[in-house]
């Protein structure tokens, strides 16, 4: 029970890390983050762990394996676009900042969501669900207990002080 934690938070960090990097280079500049102070941005984190929820329930019903992928793709595309949209309005009211906006889009739906990214966030979380996550599925299990207690830690405290 406890390695499966483990390897849970494991993930949230390396993806929440990973989204950190991606934002840094789409949108710039160097160590911006988002919300945290630290190197993650924590929604990549709470998107994998609801990947991986998603990808557990639809194997359970043993489809073919491009039915599988084609309805993960919908699936996981609304959940993230509720994500997104909850996140956003979260972000907004707690600290008074919008992080992202996409109201020059033409299908958008206020600052958080526009069909355009949705398509492209479903797109992005299918492939990494079949062919990144496998690969960092054998790295976490590598990764030792102290590792993981540094990093909650770390992440308690940038949690704290956000918000203090």
């Amino acid at each position: 029970m406890m390695a499966k934690i483990k390897d849970y938070l494991n993930i949230f960090f390396i993806y929440s890390f990973l989204g950190f990097i991606f934002e840094n280079i789409v949108t710039g500049p160097l160590f911006y983050s988002g919300v945290l102070k630290g190197p993650w941005t924590f929604i990549y984190g709470i998107a994998i762990l609801i990947i991986i929820g998603v990808d557990k329930f639809l194997r359970q019903f043993k489809l073919n394996k491009w039915l599988e992928i084609l309805i993960f793709y919908i699936m996981i595309t609304i959940i993230l676009v509720l994500v997104e949209y909850s996140g956003g309005m979260l972000i907004e009211k707690i600290f008074h900042v919008v992080y992202w906006d996409y109201t020059n889009f033409t299908f958008n739906y206020g600052p958080y969501i526009t069909l355009e990214i949705s398509l492209l966030w479903g797109v992005f979380a299918t492939f990494i669900n079949y062919l990144g996550r496998p690969l960092i599925d054998k790295i976490v299990k590598k990764i030792p207990y102290y590792v993981t207690i540094i990093l909650v830690v770390l992440f308690s405290i940038d949690v704290v002080t956000t918000f203090i």
